[in-house]
């Protein structure tokens, strides 16, 4: 399928500072294939990752989260490294709120060891806590949680606890974050923001940046997309897509996050339910028709989601392609499809292709722009 990438002039003339990628270091949630997310992990592997990023992706910054901190650690060293802006954020899926403010903690004075060196790094307090923390929505899981978000869907994997008090949800979300912001600023003295939800009514007063997670519903039209990036617009902040992307096959976008959602999980393997036809083009078309509209929005800083997800290997049989059923850029394939622990290489996706000559083509207009 052929992609136009031409890029077009920003709105406001400050359209997509920052380009780049959600890069995974591993968190701490149940796959089915371990308890986090990425059992394959070397500082060889991921410096690897990061160069394709920094070299072949044409990025300038990337997000990097995830659970431990020693990953952590040696990810943002070498991201800075390679001279890119780093936005950090800290995962400790299901915990506690007090664990969770205590891993925080350690995260910003993580950056800001970084920061006070030089580096060009700013600070998540999380991600979508609502779904992610204990205590503040109904639902003993994240898996739980998620649901909620989508009460009236067809789920094959996630199981909604409801019904769902939002103004209860909302008042503990921003008292949640009210106090993460203070454990935040004591430690770190860099730019704030929070990767949200389009389902949660977040008070932004005590943060920079206002960041939004904007792959959870399906907007079928442009006008769609304006008028909700727009409602952001009344806090007179810069906006971040702190994650956006879609599925490697056709009609993934119409199902929002609710795309994952194609798999038995009950079989071992697990099995892509029939009637999914992969479609590297379908994504890479939705990456430049989205890039193309934050750009020409003045949105400051878009990150792709996401740059590898190892649970989800590719396989030539439609029945164990996962990564159909996975937002990456990149497609992982494993040495042993079977063996959950067995190294793997990648590949880039059509997706992949398209966001790095877009990218490329930003980097040159800033460039003239500068000159």
């Amino acid at each position: 399928m052929a992609h136009d990438d031409g890029e077009i002039p920003a709105r406001n003339g400050h359209g997509l500072v920052y380009r780049g990628v959600a890069y995974d270091t591993g968190s701490n949630h149940e796959t089915g294939q371990g308890s986090i997310s990425r059992t394959v992990w070397s500082n060889e592997l991921m410096r690897k990752e990061i160069d394709l990023i920094a070299d072949d992706l044409n990025a300038n910054s990337v997000t990097i989260y995830g659970t431990r901190f020693d990953r952590l650690e040696e990810t943002v060293a070498y991201a800075v490294e390679r001279g890119l802006h780093i936005w950090l954020q800290p995962r400790l899926m299901d915990g506690k709120q007090h664990e969770v403010l205590d891993h925080l903690a350690q995260a910003a004075r993580l950056a800001e060891s970084f920061r006070v060196q030089g580096a060009d790094i700013d600070l998540s307090v999380g991600c979508t806590h609502a779904i992610q923390t204990a205590g503040i929505m109904p639902g003993e899981f994240y898996h739980n949680r998620m649901g909620n978000a989508f009460p009236d869907a067809n789920h094959n994997f996630l199981k909604p606890v409801g019904p769902i008090d939002h103004e209860d949800v909302t008042r503990k979300l921003n008292d949640f974050l009210g106090r993460a912001v203070q454990v935040a600023r004591a430690n770190f003295k860099g730019g704030l923001t929070y990767s949200s939800g389009e389902f949660e009514n977040v008070d932004w007063t005590p943060f920079d940046y206002v960041g939004v997670t904007y792959y959870y519903y399906y907007q079928p039209t442009r006008a769609d997309h304006v008028r909700v990036l727009d409602s952001y617009r009344k806090w007179n902040k810069p906006i971040l897509i702190s994650e956006y992307g879609t599925f490697t096959y056709d009609g993934g976008e119409e199902k929002g996050l609710l795309g994952f959602d194609i798999v038995d999980r009950s079989k071992e393997p697990p099995t892509v339910f029939d009637g999914f036809v992969r479609d590297e083009g379908a994504q890479a078309d939705y990456h430049l028709r989205m890039l193309r509209l934050f750009d020409e929005l003045g949105i400051y800083s878009a990150a792709v989601c996401e740059f590898v997800h190892p649970t989800h290997p590719h396989s030539e049989d439609p029945r164990y392609d996962l990564d159909a059923a996975s937002m990456t850029i990149t497609k992982c394939i494993r040495d042993d499809y079977f063996d959950h622990g067995t190294t793997y290489r990648l590949e880039p996706k059509e997706s992949f292709k398209a966001i790095a000559r877009y990218y490329a083509a930003v980097t040159e207009r800033e460039q003239r722009k500068a000159a």
